[in-house]
């Protein structure tokens, strides 16, 4: 399938597409006038990297994560090197545990400063 069929099946944009191309995510063949020709399999590619960004990965984790881009993510599946996915997932995880611990040190500021302006007689 050529770059718009693709990106009308995915719902992303064609920029979007050859972004993920550029960052070596997506491997199109070429045809001899150029064009972009991508097998069956990229679709469920694109899903899977719409899916990974969306859960705060970048395009360098996914780098790592290489062939099981190409694996199927929901229910039964299996990498055949779970490695390189467990250290990224890992590595993830602990960043947004970070931002978390952030978000609620944040927030219990707030709540505390919140009581107080509401005590404070005016």
């Amino acid at each position: 399938m050529r770059i718009g069929e693709l990106a009308r099946v995915t719902g992303v944009t064609t920029r979007a597409l050859r972004y993920y191309e550029e960052q070596g995510l997506l491997r199109p063949d070429r045809s001899a006038n150029g064009y972009r020709s991508y097998p069956d399999g990229a679709v469920r590619v694109v899903e899977n990297i719409r899916l990974f960004l969306a859960a705060g990965l970048t395009t360098d984790d996914l780098r790592l994560l290489d062939d099981c881009l190409r694996d199927e993510l929901v229910g039964d599946h299996a990498c055949a090197d779970p490695t390189p996915k467990i250290d990224v997932f890992e590595h993830r995880l602990a960043l947004l545990q970070q931002r978390i611990n952030g978000l609620v040190a944040v927030r219990e500021q707030l709540l505390d400063r919140l009581s107080d302006l509401r005590r404070s007689p005016e």
